[in-house]
């Protein structure tokens, strides 16, 4: 007999799990912990995800678009291919929290008062959301279209947005060093800055 696809609203610890082809959209999973587990193709928009943490975990083409996860922590989790609109990760559990975004689309999302060193945004979709507050020391934004998106008192340390269109970072509300932009964004940034740059002789 066949073992039964396992639902993790069945109970509040689970490790080495595999979850796919599930509908808990506004469902609840507050305060459930998840040790390297993965999640494929599983709806959970709206779902209620306070309290919940994930360690080492995988979600693979999820739809967690406003889903609720204040005071979840998540620890060394990535997200490829997942609709995450709308979330509000201000209020995730800890100052500093390890993830990684691959061809997601984060459009609306809010990071705030948050370190996610490291981070990496690759081919992702992030229109007019904001980070305000957060520390993105060597993020990286390959591909990542960031249209709308608004950053405020953010620190952009060793950051690289060289590969990312459609952004706009002021050098006066942000901390960049070292930070990697396309030429063109480079020297906008400078014209802000009030320094004229020469054009060079054809």
């Amino acid at each position: 007999m066949s073992r039964a696809e396992p639902d993790p609203r069945n109970a509040d610890e689970w490790e080495g799990e595999t979850f796919r082809d599930l509908d808990l959209g506004g469902g609840d999973l507050a305060g459930k912990a998840f040790r390297d587990c993965r999640f494929e193709h599983v709806r959970l928009a709206e779902a209620r995800m306070s309290g919940a943490t994930f360690e080492d975990c995988l979600l693979e083409d999820c739809d967690l678009t406003m889903a609720r996860i204040a005071e979840a922590a998540f620890r060394g989790v990535a997200f490829h291919r997942c609709k995450l609109m709308g979330v509000d990760w201000t209020a995730v559990r800890g100052l500093v929290f390890r993830v990684e975004f691959e061809e997601c689309n984060l459009s609306h999302a809010t990071f705030a008062e948050r370190k996610m060193p490291g981070v990496l945004f690759r081919e992702c979709r992030i229109h007019d959301a904001a980070f305000a507050g957060v520390d993105l020391t060597g993020a990286v934004f390959t591909g990542s279209d960031l249209r709308g998106t608004r950053f405020v008192d953010t620190v952009l340390v060793e950051a690289d947005l060289s590969e990312a269109v459609h952004y706009d970072v002021s050098p006066r509300q942000n901390r960049l060093h070292k930070t990697r932009f396309s030429r063109e964004a480079a020297l906008a940034l400078v014209a802000e800055l009030g320094v004229v740059v020469p054009r060079g002789s054809d």
